[in-house]
């Protein structure tokens, strides 16, 4: 599993504030008098904060999946359909089965090339060409295998959307910020004692850091992939 390197950040705040707060000690700008509640109220804003992002990234985990299984039911739907046609049903069945052999090829090179691209795949826009073409076939079958058609498109487009645009970096930033300032806010409720000031802001640090690995871990398109497995898409042909 790849970790995110965002995930260490929070060691270079902690030590970033901790250092602050010691060398202001001593001085006419060292902090005095900061008692625990101060702390308690950050903590409580970047603990709310960070289980909303951790429930939005559980929820697209969850959309995504549904889209997929979405798209299993629809290519089903589709290949028993095709059975209706007096002609044209058997190159309808093998197009979608090139279309799952290259939406799998296409994962795949997403998590290798850690690039993700929304283009149709050859094999869907030949499935909507070849419905188009059908003649003499009844309206109802073709118009319900071309709709079929646009929903597999459409799931399989939001199902990318979802793996490319997953976090967000504004909410990212915001979560990085309300975790320094936390830090920050325990640094100076222990201004004068070195060691619980390390102590302290250490134990914070490493949740920070579990926080952010468990919310941008799945950015990563070779972590997503172990959640999203498209491979279920073969089971679409097997009726």
């Amino acid at each position: 599993m790849t970790i995110s390197i965002l995930s260490f950040l929070p060691v270079l705040t902690g030590v970033f504030t901790v250092c602050l707060v010691l060398v202001l000690s001593g001085t006419k700008f060292e902090v005095k008098g900061v008692v625990g509640p101060y702390f308690g109220a950050l903590a409580v804003m970047f603990g709310l904060f960070a289980s909303l992002m951790a429930g939005d990234t559980w929820r697209q985990i969850s959309l995504a999946n549904g889209l997929l299984a979405k798209e299993v039911n629809l290519i089903r739907g589709i290949n028993v359909l095709s059975e209706e046609l007096s002609t044209g049903g058997n190159e309808i069945r093998e197009l979608t089965r090139a279309y799952v052999e290259q939406d799998i090829d296409s994962e795949r090179r997403h998590v290798s090339e850690g690039e993700i691209s929304l283009a149709e795949l050859p094999a869907l826009i030949g499935l909507q060409k070849r419905v188009l073409s059908l003649e003499g076939e009844p309206n109802l079958v073709v118009a319900r295998i071309f709709n079929h058609v646009d929903e597999l498109r459409d799931s399989r487009t939001q199902r990318l959307e979802i793996k490319r645009n997953h976090s967000g970096p504004r909410k990212i930033a915001m979560l990085i910020l309300l975790g320094a300032l936390t830090q920050l806010a325990i640094a100076m409720c222990h201004a004068g004692n070195k060691s619980a000031a390390i102590y302290t802001v250490g134990l914070f640090s490493i949740a920070f850091i579990l926080t952010l690995h468990f919310i941008t871990v799945f950015d990563y398109p070779e972590n997503f992939a172990t959640v999203i497995d498209v491979s279920v898409l073969l089971e679409a042909n097997m009726i």
